[in-house]
């Protein structure tokens, strides 16, 4: 039997190589495989770029404010995007109906255009991560270990955010979250979708991580796996931790 002084220190090794902590700076997103099409950027309906085609995002994490810009994605090809639009065409109408039924306001043009973008992009991540396993932490591990390019869970959610944002929809509005950041749990991140104007518990979770790639939806409140918290108040909380640290190692350090 395993003692419980084993056990736990096994856990830190088990974070190194599952790990998912949110890391936004990253902003890399490799493309392996399948065919694209040149101006699918600047024809994606509703979208507005800026001359420079790239999309405004605020960063927040270290404690400064700063606004980058990121290049949109390349998509791939309309054959590959209609062709994950018919497969998941009954799960493509729940969610637009999903999306309507968060109340009064939401342009139907807009929630039939949110819910084929979230599916037929996830389809895109699967191939450009190249997700082979059915559990997350096995990829996770690849990852960390440089076998695949990407997938964890807050590059799902960076990257599809992102991918959201070159919608430039007016009635949906695009939040982040993280769970389980002041915990031993492996921590999450995720992207989340609502009503304009809405609190983020009343928007509608869209994490295609927890099930590798099968996208798990669902009103915030009502997602019984995860606590989800804001990204921005998580990020005020790590970087209030990290002072808090340092003025203690400052304190214990000899004089």
């Amino acid at each position: 039997m395993i003692s419980t002084a084993k056990r736990y220190a096994a856990v830190p090794l088990l974070l190194l190589a599952t790990g998912c902590a949110d890391a936004p700076n990253d902003v890399s997103a490799p493309v392996t495989s399948a065919s694209f099409s040149d101006n699918v950027n600047t024809l994606a309906p509703g979208s507005s770029t800026s001359a420079s085609g790239t999309i405004t995002e605020t960063e927040t994490e270290y404690g400064t404010r700063k606004v980058r810009t990121v290049q949109p994605p390349k998509l791939f090809d309309q054959a590959f995007r209609d062709a994950s639009a018919r497969k998941h065409a009954a799960e493509i109408d729940k969610l637009r109906q999903a999306f309507l039924n968060l109340g009064p306001g939401v342009d139907p043009e807009e929630a039939a255009r949110a819910a084929r973008v979230v599916y037929t992009y996830v389809d895109q991540l699967i191939v450009e991560y190249q997700i082979e396993d059915s559990s997350p932490l096995a990829h996770n591990t690849k990852v960390n270990f440089g076998q695949k390019p990407r997938g964890l869970c807050w590059h799902w959610a960076h990257d599809l955010d992102i991918r959201l944002q070159m919608e430039r929809f007016k009635t949906l509005e695009i939040h982040r979250a993280i769970a389980n950041y002041n915990n031993l749990r492996l921590e999450h991140s995720t992207t989340i979708l609502g009503r304009r104007g809405d609190r983020m518990e009343d928007s509608i979770v869209l994490d295609p991580w927890r099930n590798a790639g099968d996208l798990f939806w669902e009103i915030v409140r009502k997602d019984t796996r995860y606590n989800w918290t804001p990204r921005d108040e998580v990020f005020a909380y790590k970087r209030a931790q990290k002072k808090r640290d340092a003025k203690k190692e400052e304190f214990n350090s000899p004089s």
